[in-house]
């Protein structure tokens, strides 16, 4: 009896591991980058509920920007106004608690109709607005800046977007998931649903 209670255990164990498996896709981006804007727009916002419980996303919103002087100011390779937005970017991230949430902000505020300052996506988003313009303007902003550009440098970004898959990148994939995103994560898992 008891060796029928352990086989079964172990079978359900089994059957949620594989249920709970997924890809981890991290995307490096920048808030006023035309490709970024279209991969959002073209590849992820269409396919996302078909993938969504196959994919745990996370966004680092940071690109070809670098720090000057540990974080004193940044650069961004389109100007200023980008350099803002990744940094509410990062801070409102920081605040959405699940990924549906998380990509909804994303899908809102990377489109070529959003609002370039950023503030009409974060107010949609329903994290509190103080919260987010002390993160903004204080040293956590700063701080979750150097960390999206900590983790950016850990791989050799020419191009923005780029794609980590399960914390690995590998330039073919990462232009394959720029072309067509459910190819990337079908080479990378094929059990998932759709995948042939």
């Amino acid at each position: 009896m008891f060796l029928r209670f352990v086989s079964i255990l172990a079978l359900a164990l089994v059957a949620a591991t594989v249920v709970d498996a997924r890809v981890k896709v991290t995307v490096f981006y920048e808030h006023l980058c035309p490709d970024s804007i279209r991969w959002i727009s073209n590849q992820l916002a269409p396919n996302y509920n078909a993938l969504r419980n196959h994919i745990d996303l996370e966004f680092i919103p940071f690109g070809k920007a670098r720090s000057i002087n540990g974080g004193q100011s940044f650069e961004c390779q389109h100007g200023p106004l980008e350099c803002e937005g990744n940094r509410i970017q990062s801070c409102v991230l920081n605040q959405l608690p699940d990924q549906d949430r998380q990509v909804s902000y994303v899908t809102c505020q990377m489109s070529f109709d959003a609002d370039p300052r950023g503030w009409e996506c974060t107010f949609r988003s329903g994290v509190d607005l103080v919260s987010t313009q002390n993160c903004v303007e204080g040293v956590q902003g700063v701080q979750l800046q150097l960390e999206a550009e900590r983790r950016t440098q850990q791989i050799p970004l020419t191009f923005v977007p780029s794609f980590a898959f399960n914390d690995q990148f590998d330039q073919e994939l990462n232009q394959l998931a720029f072309q067509d995103f459910p190819a990337a994560l079908c080479r990378v898992d094929s059990s998932i649903a759709g995948c042939q």
